[in-house]
């Protein structure tokens, strides 16, 4: 059959734009690692938060995809990806060099800097929804699993780097002035994206579907595919489960364990050098071992390390540095040796004008409800309890839930992701 001129025909996997599509993000997660660390320092030593504080913190990052991820998704669909990725490096740039400029200032406060972590964090949610849906305009076939892998290698490599960074910066001046670095990193990225050469298909004509049927198609598409849909509902737990950990982890190990802010960098950048191997190695894993094996195997295995964190509390002073750091390593490399295949195959999954929205909604249940429920409920658990104990119950919902979900569904019947991708698409088309 002749195909119509459509996504497929753009000219894809040019070298010189996937270079620079790994350049740029390799760059901003320099970034993203410095900001993870510094917000919290800020919050923590400069206006003194406490538990409850730094899990707000974390759920304002992420509690735009509650209020746009939907709609962000219907429109990514409706115009230009690459417009919308330029845009959010550009306002994240700014909202960045605003944080110190009001420390220089003397006006920042607890509340404006979540106020600021907001507006951060509806930026990331365009950019994280727009990313994921504008690669296969780039690349296709196994180039596809080539560049998420190798994307997700620089951003680990730069991960690496960044915590120590941040730690150092953080040092020698202050958090608020580490941040300096992180615009800048937005800015870099947001100038690779616009260099970018490879046309994307011309947008589709005005919709005469309101937002609100749009959405319900974006709905029913993942809904419809049955692996997709349980890898969903299992992300809403591992992200809930996950920021519970996030929120607590860096108060926790400057209060309770009494970690340096180097030392705090220097575990961060260990689960970085795990990510790295772990999205390294993912695409032969995904030869040798199968999708279906792999994706349950390293899920369950990343669940028990998380229990290793909340076991500093109670071990010997001088066996909480080697615990942490394991947790973060081992953590980061199975998580990353996860989320390359199943990055692959919901970008298989999902036909191209569907992408936008699928991303959407998946963004808005795994990290606007997820996540940001997790950040909140961890300070309150936190609060109310104590922070080893936030921790503890976040390693238990990491390892049972999915143990449950997946070994119930014998996800390791799918050998390979063109076989998880037939599946799924047959399903929905019944």
């Amino acid at each position: 059959m002749r195909l119509t001129k459509s996504a497929t025909q753009i000219k894809k996997n040019d070298p010189r734009d996937l270079r620079l599509v790994m350049a740029g993000q390799g760059i901003s997660l320099v970034g993203d690692a410095i900001t993870a660390l510094a917000l919290p320092i800020v919050a923590v030593d400069l206006l003194n938060a406490n538990s409850l504080d730094t899990g707000l913190l974390g759920a304002a990052s992420t509690v735009a995809y509650l209020a746009l991820g939907l709609q962000a998704g219907v429109w990514i669909d409706r115009a230009s990806r690459r417009r919308f990725l330029i845009a959010a490096d550009v306002v994240r740039a700014a909202l960045l060099l605003a944080i110190p400029a009001l420390y220089v200032l003397g006006v920042l406060t607890l509340p404006l800097l979540i106020a600021m972590q907001v507006g951060i964090g509806a930026a990331t949610a365009f950019f994280q929804i727009a990313m994921p849906a504008y690669l296969p305009r780039l690349a296709s076939g196994e180039q596809l699993l080539k560049i998420n892998s190798r994307i997700v290698v620089l951003g680990e490599g730069a991960g690496f780097v960044g915590p120590g960074l941040a730690g150092g910066l953080i040092t020698l001046f202050s958090a608020p002035v580490a941040l300096v670095a992180d615009a800048l990193s937005f800015a870099l990225s947001a100038l690779s994206i616009a260099s970018i050469k490879t046309k994307e298909p011309a947008a589709p004509k005005k919709s005469s579907h309101s937002v609100a049927k749009d959405l319900r198609e974006g709905v029913r598409a993942l809904w419809a595919r049955p692996l997709l849909r349980l890898i969903t509902l299992e992300a809403v737990n591992g992200n809930v489960a996950f920021s519970i950990m996030l929120g607590q982890s860096i108060i926790f190990q400057r209060l309770d364990l009494g970690f340096s802010p180097a030392l705090i960098g220097a575990t961060a950048s260990a689960g970085f050098l795990g990510g790295l191997l772990g999205s390294a190695v993912a695409p032969t894993a995904l030869k040798r071992i199968g999708f279906g094996r792999l994706i349950f195997g390293t899920t369950i295995i990343f669940g028990f390390i998380e229990f290793l964190q909340p076991l500093a509390a109670v071990v010997p002073v001088e066996l909480r540095v080697p615990l942490v750091v394991a947790n973060f390593f081992l953590g980061g490399f199975f998580l990353l040796t996860y989320i390359v295949p199943v990055t692959t195959f919901r970008q298989l999954v999902i036909p191209d004008r569907l992408l936008g929205r699928v991303m959407g909604v998946n963004r808005v249940v795994t990290w606007g409800i997820g996540a940001t429920f997790g950040f909140a409920i961890g300070g309150v658990i936190a609060n109310a309890t104590n922070r080893p104990i936030a921790l503890l119950i976040g390693a238990i919902m990491q390892t049972l839930v999915p143990l449950i979900m997946f070994g119930g569904a014998r996800i390791w019947k799918h050998r390979t992701i063109a076989a998880a991708v037939a599946s799924d698409t047959r399903a929905a088309s019944r």
